[in-house]
């Protein structure tokens, strides 16, 4: 879709099956559907106002109550409140720390040896739960993965959100990142993060970085999950409440 919107198609979007390898639980099914979108001109402000205009819409159409007005949280705010520290500040060491302290569970793992790891763990556990009807943005610069890095007077952010309905993410998007050379670094960074936990790499070249190095334009794009939504939307409690066919009988 980066491609196609390199070449000019504007506005885009793909309804389209995706796979996951492994994943498999309540609110997880290795193969589910997505929704895709992408914009040119758009920034990760108006990416979010249409990501909320666009559930605000499906739930009305469906006359589906929505829990409560979408708000719009920094990463910084919500993990703050509810774990307590600064996530642009915190150490590995307060991180883990504060694990012992609520007693939860962490593996021993490579993971443990980043913040990213501790703060997927602690979102997950104590700020998720607490999301009914939010778009959280301005991560930390480290979970940029694909969008851009804006440098604030304090620390620098990634320009993601992600929305979370019921306590469950339901879709994330990027003002997306235009620099190639940036890309190829994160890039090899994760692939050499993978060779160290020993779990398969991924190429560093491909077209998207090609079709970057060409120019790129600025836009935004998000991915939905269509089955998590409809969970929302008919306050299913797992996944194959909404799936014709869950992956262990497709």
């Amino acid at each position: 879709m980066k491609r196609l919107i390199a070449a000019g198609l504007d506005p885009i979007f793909q309804i389209t099956p995706v796979f996951r390898a492994g994943d498999r639980g309540q609110f997880h099914n290795i193969e589910f559907t997505m929704l895709e979108w992408y914009r040119i001109g758009d920034n990760y402000q108006t990416g979010m106002f249409l990501l909320a205009e666009l559930v605000r819409h499906l739930f009305e159409a469906t006359e589906t109550e929505l829990s409560g007005e979408i708000g719009y949280h920094t990463y910084r705010d919500v993990f703050e409140s509810e774990v307590g520290v600064n996530p642009h500040t915190a150490t590995i060491q307060e991180l883990q720390n504060i694990c012992d302290q609520r007693n939860i569970v962490y593996p021993k793992s490579d993971w443990t040896n980043s913040t990213d790891g501790w703060f997927d763990l602690l979102f997950s556990e104590m700020v998720q739960p607490t999301l009914e009807s939010a778009i959280v943005y301005d991560f930390p610069q480290s979970q940029a993965h694909l969008a851009k890095i804006r440098q604030d007077k304090e620390y620098a952010v990634s320009e993601r959100f992600e929305l979370f309905l019921k306590g469950h993410e339901i879709a994330s998007g990027y003002h997306e990142a235009q620099d190639a050379t940036e890309l190829r670094r994160r890039f090899q960074e994760n692939r050499d993060r993978r060779l160290a936990e020993g779990r398969p790499w991924l190429p560093v070249n491909s077209r998207l970085l090609t079709i970057m190095e060409l120019g790129f334009p600025q836009c935004s794009g998000t991915a939905l999950g269509i089955d998590r939504l409809l969970m929302a939307m008919l306050d299913a409690e797992t996944i194959e409440d909404v799936l014709t066919f869950p992956i262990e009988t497709a």
